[in-house]
C-alpha cells in the first residue's frame, strides 16, 4: 500500500486532487460510475479529509475552494416504468401464485406499493408497528430497516443489521397510512401465514430476514408471467431495491 500511494501532504496540490475526484467517477474498469455512485464516493473521501485536518495533516480540508462541477443527478423517475394500479394488481396476483414464498411474497410486495416503504423497512415491519382495522384504512408506524452487512463489519459477526430510519434521528418513527384494500392483505397474510417469534410479518423458509436475491428473483418472475413484450422492453416495475 505504501509503494502504491503518494504521501498526504500531495493533496495539497490542487492537480492532484482533481486526479483524486476523476477517479472518484470511474469504475475499476474505467468506464463512467453512476453520478451518485461518484457522489457518494465524494463525500466518503471529504470525510477522510475532514479527519486528516483534526490529525493536524492540514490546516482546513484540502477540497475546500477546489473548482469542479461534480455529475449530474437525474432523480427523475421515468413515467414509463411506474405501474398503475390494475398492473400492480395483476403483478401482486402473479406473486402470490408463484410455488414456495409466492404467497408470502405478496404483502411484502404490496408494502412497497401501497405504503411506499423500502425493502429494508418491510423486512422490519413487525405486527406491534401495523394497526389494522376490520373496516376503513390502517396505520403502518415504522421505526427502523433491516440491511445487509456482512458479518465481517458486524460487531457481533451477525449478517443483519438494523438501521434507523434513514436520515432520521435513531429513536424516530414514520407513521404510514395504508388505504383499506391493503390493508385485508396484510390481514391476510397474518392469519394465513402468522408472524416470526419477534413478531416480524416477512422471514425466509430458515425464519431468518428476506434475502434481496430471494425477493428479487420473485418480482422478476412475476414481470415474465403478467407484463407484455412492450411492457417488460419499457422498463415498467422494474426490480425494487434496498
Amino acid at each position: 500500500m505504501k509503494r502504491n500511494s503518494l504521501p498526504v501532504s500531495d493533496l495539497a496540490e490542487a492537480d492532484v486532487r482533481r486526479r483524486a475526484l476523476d477517479a472518484l467517477c470511474r469504475k475499476l474498469d474505467g468506464k463512467a460510475a453512476a453520478a451518485k455512485t461518484a457522489r457518494r464516493k465524494r463525500a466518503a473521501f471529504n470525510e477522510v479529509l475532514n479527519t486528516a485536518v483534526e490529525k493536524g495533516y492540514f490546516t482546513e480540508n484540502p477540497l475546500n475552494g477546489l473548482r469542479r462541477n461534480a455529475p449530474a443527478v437525474n432523480e427523475e423517475v421515468d413515467p414509463a416504468a411506474v405501474p398503475n394500479p390494475a398492473q400492480v394488481a395483476r403483478l401482486l396476483v402473479a406473486v402470490a401464485q408463484q410455488c414456495g414464498r409466492g404467497p408470502h411474497r405478496e404483502g411484502f410486495f404490496g408494502c412497497m406499493y401501497y405504503a411506499a416503504m423500502r425493502p429494508a423497512e418491510v423486512i422490519h415491519l413487525r405486527l406491534e408497528q401495523c394497526h389494522l382495522p376490520e373496516t376503513g384504512w390502517g396505520t403502518l408506524n415504522l421505526s427502523g430497516g433491516v440491511v445487509t452487512a456482512g458479518k465481517e463489519w458486524t460487531d457481533d459477526d451477525a449478517v443483519h443489521e438494523v438501521h434507523s430510519l434513514k436520515r432520521r434521528a435513531a429513536t424516530a418513527t414514520r407513521p404510514v397510512p395504508i388505504p383499506p384494500q391493503f390493508v385485508r392483505i396484510l390481514r391476510a397474510h397474518i392469519e394465513r401465514l402468522g408472524v416470526a417469534p419477534d413478531g416480524g410479518l416477512f422471514r425466509n423458509q430458515a425464519g431468518t430476514y428476506v434475502d434481496p436475491a430471494a425477493y428479487g428473483m420473485t418480482w422478476a418472475r412475476a414481470r415474465t408471467y403478467v407484463l407484455t413484450r412492450m411492457e417488460l422492453a419499457s422498463g415498467l416495475a422494474s426490480g425494487p431495491t434496498i
